[in-house]
């Protein structure tokens, strides 16, 4: 077979992943498809790869996708023939003190959202369905009889067949050696000296990803780390079980330890808190089914971790250690999607040794993001603009990336950070939030203070009752009664300007944002479909000048969906980020202590104006809103001017609050935040936003929200006809603290799930946001209706709901 000149689309990398995006690809009707592999199929990670598949995962989007994967799994070796080795052994999840019990019954909870039902068993129990353990220090195991198994070659070998049998050609030994661009768009692939000129290019070659995707100027911020685990020789007792008996799968995650049965002896592997990392240039070019060096002195502690948990290794007779490269992200997370930098350049990688389990779904996600130009499922937390160009440093990746591997197994308790690189990206005022005892997390590469006090007022960390309670609690009052600094200037700000300046944002923006000079509206960008991409604030400085104020993460999907959105408007647009602070000021004495710091008088301000102001030595200008729903200002300060500003701020009598503060004062406010409340599948009306969208206007997926907004004004129905909305949940019991996910029952089924939580200082008990799709009818005839249910760890905790923010409902 010889290589093309052109294809509709090249897919690089011949895993498991490109395989399956190939394969879905091909199954929604798209032809001309090239694939090509520098070695051999499978002889990246994939051949590697433990293969188990679980179906519990801590959140939603990986659930949905780990289940349709499993789904395919048992459907591919009928399409195809070629077996994939799946096989439901079960899975067992084993608690050695009370906080893992509790993280792995949050779990099953989460499942219970899905249709999963899983089991929270004994020790007794845990030792009848895996013999082979010691369970002495067991306090409980959550049993989930769903799970399996996969040979990962095979899956990967089914997915190529299934592609090739749908028109896809496949090309082993075929190395890119670069890829080329027309107008900044791809528009081919070299291979040597032969072009493939392409409408569309997939990277997805493993730990190699990164370097194929600079070779086109795109980030893709991942980097490889040593993953461990040994093969047994046969062993009595796993021969016993019988032939084509299997084990479940286990996982120790105290112990750092996952284990199966493999031809008649174990495997067992550890993802060890001091992981090694793999700077690519320690590989051979060639490096194709190939493994590291075994290293017995690092592998050695989890061991002897095996060891106690499963005394038969004692005499087995180790086959080998296994050392084989997987790639790792900042977050944790894998990636997908469409290069900011590079249309029609998608990118998917770093799977975080979940890259079997996520394989199908995954490649089905990927798939309909490039055949409908956006995604068509909720994959923020995968989405590859969550990543801005700043992220993706080689010394960050180097210091991060072991940790990830090695916190794979943490609790994931609130208000957990990584430790590594950190201090990337800090405020223009970072040195006076030190100062004021500011404890810090991680996000987003920025430093963001949560809370002021320290790390006493933080650790240890806990699913209960946090630490910082009390701390929090006096931030709380400070944004109420007094007037309390909040630091936003990790925001992002993107300047508009040009003769079409207001015409493009009314078409890019869901509001009407043809206002008065001196005014900020809200708004939200959507897509074509309606659902939610951002939510911003844009200010308006001049006939053709305004300034978007968006979200910490939202920055490169912002910016991307406008690059697409610009078409013939003459703008031009600049992220302006690093050059201003975002001081809030929240609290009744909010006014008083501006004042304070100048002798020029403090503007007189309606709610979302804004107007320029003086503080202390600083020049910047002051709007007329609050993120926590309490009075106060916005101050927006040239970066080399707002440590003058704070410091005038302090000396005028401000105290300092966190992001938990603000928080809490949020969901009782009922504001909404975009990665929980609002997401590219939720709809403003589904969000109860629907008023702030300016029909008539043109916006971007006006058209798909048209039909509720009839409807809405013709009186047609007493609540907006959509089939699920948000609303506020507040609990009876001072004892639930939900966090994220968890579902929401009503009349015993489950209707919905928690979006954001938070501790109410205002009621004395946790709050939150939850999107849920009944009884709406009730809870729009009703202020507040009792009778709901959310599910924390097992535990059912009563409260009750209403469409208004919980300090006006409650």
């Amino acid at each position: 077979m010889t290589l093309p000149t052109h294809a509709r689309t090249v897919i690089i990398g011949g895993g498991v992943i490109g395989c399956s995006i190939a394969y879905h690809l091909a199954r929604e009707g798209r032809k001309d498809i090239v694939v090509l592999e520098r070695s051999k199929l499978t002889s990246g990670t994939t051949w590697h790869a433990a293969g188990l598949v679980r179906r519990l995962r801590p959140s939603a989007t990986l659930t949905k996708l780990i289940n349709y994967s499993i789904d395919l799994y048992g459907e591919l070796e009928v399409e195809t023939g070629q077996a994939t080795g799946w096989t439901q052994t079960g899975s067992l999840t084993l608690a050695t003190n009370e906080d893992r019990l509790t993280n792995i019954k949050r779990q099953v909870s989460l499942g219970r959202a899905f249709g999963l039902e899983a089991e929270v068993v004994d020790a007794a129990r845990a030792k009848e369905l895996w013999p082979l353990i010691e369970v002495d220090d067991v306090i409980g195991a959550v049993w989930s009889p769903a799970d399996g198994r996969v040979n990962p070659s095979d899956v990967a070998l089914a997915l190529s067949k299934g592609a090739r049998a749908r028109g896809v050609k496949i090309f082993e030994d075929t190395a890119v050696t670069g890829l080329q661009k027309k107008s900044g768009r791809i528009s081919g692939v070299e291979v040597g000296e032969h072009l493939i000129e392409a409408d569309e290019v997939v990277i997805a070659c493993g730990l190699w990803s990164r370097e194929v995707a600079a070779m086109a100027g795109a980030h893709m911020p991942l980097y490889a780390c040593e993953h461990f685990y040994i093969l047994t020789k046969p062993l009595p007792e796993v021969q016993a079980l019988g032939k084509g008996a299997h084990l479940p799968t286990l996982n120790d995650q105290d112990a750092f330890l996952y284990a199966r049965d493999d031809v008649e002896g174990l495997l067992v592997g550890s993802f060890e808190p001091h992981a090694k990392g793999l700077p690519l240039d320690r590989l051979p070019k060639d490096f194709s089914f190939d493994l590291l060096d075994e290293d017995w002195d690092h592998f050695m502690p989890m061991m002897e971790n095996a060891l106690r948990r499963i005394p038969a290794l004692e005499k087995a007779e180790v086959r080998m250690l296994l050392n084989g490269p997987e790639s790792f992200t900042l977050d944790s997370q894998f990636m997908l999607g469409e290069s900011p930098e590079v249309p029609g350049l998608f990118l998917m990688g770093g799977m975080n040794s979940t890259g079997i389990a996520l394989a199908g779904g995954a490649g089905k996600a990927m798939a309909e993001w490039i055949i409908a130009g956006e995604p068509t499922m909720e994959l923020n937390e995968a989405d590859i603009r969550r990543f801005s160009p700043e992220m993706n440093v080689l010394g960050a990746l180097e210091a991060r990336i072991p940790e990830v591997l090695g916190r794979h197994y943490d609790n994931p308790y609130p208000g957990r950070s990584m430790e590594t690189a950190r201090g990337q990206r800090r405020s223009p005022i970072h040195a006076g939030l030190v100062a004021a005892g500011a404890r810090f997390e991680a996000r987003g590469g920025w430093e963001r203070a949560v809370h002021f006090g320290g790390e006493d007022a933080h650790l240890p960390l806990s699913f209960g009752v946090p630490k910082w309670r009390e701390q929090v609690g006096r931030e709380v009052e400070a944004c109420r009664d007094g007037a309390a600094i909040l630091d936003q200037s990790a925001f992002g700000k993107i300047m508009v300007q040009g003769p079409d300046a207001c015409a493009f944002l009314n078409h890019l923006c869901a509001a009407q944002m043809d206002i008065p000079e001196g005014r900020i509206a809200y708004s939200q960008i959507l897509n074509r479909r309606g659902g939610v991409e951002s939510d911003i604030t844009v200010q308006r400085h001049g006939p053709d000048t305004y300034l978007m104020i968006v979200g910490a993460g939202e920055v490169v999907r912002d910016l991307k969906r406008m690059r697409e959105t610009r078409g013939a408007f003459r703008v031009e647009f600049t992220d302006v980020t690093s050059g201003y602070a975002i001081i809030g000021l929240a609290g009744a004495e909010a006014r008083r202590v501006l004042q304070a710091t100048s002798n020029a008088p403090v503007p007189e301000l309606k709610r979302f104006g804004f107007a320029p102001v003086e503080i202390g030595l600083a020049r910047g200008w002051a709007g007329r809103l609050s993120f926590t729903g309490e009075e106060g200002y916005e101050l927006y300060i040239p970066a080399e001017m707002a440590m003058a500003a704070h410091e005038a701020l302090v000396a005028a009598g401000a105290t300092h609050a966190g992001l938990y503060a603000s928080g809490s004062l949020r969901i009782e406010s009922g504001f909404r935040a975009f990665g929980h409340e609002l997401s590219p599948g939720t709809t403003p009306f589904e969000a109860g936003l629907g008023a702030f969208c300016a029909f008539g206007t043109g916006f971007v997926g006006e058209a798909a929200l048209e039909g509720p907004s009839k409807a809405l004004a013709e009186g047609v129905s007493k609540r907006l006809p959509t089939e699920r909305q948000i609303v506020t949940v507040l609990f009876d019991d001072p004892e639930a603290i939900p966090i994220h996910d968890e579902p929401v029952y009503f009349d015993g089924r489950v209707v919905g799930q928690i979006t954001s939580a938070a501790w109410s200082y205002r009621f004395g008990r946790s709050v939150a946001l939850a999107m849920v799709e009944a009884p709406l009818e009730q809870l729009a005839e009703t202020t507040v209706v009792s009778g709901f249910e959310v599910e924390i760890a097992c535990t059912r905790f009563a409260a009750k709901a209403s469409l208004k923010p919980a300090k006006e409902a409650f």
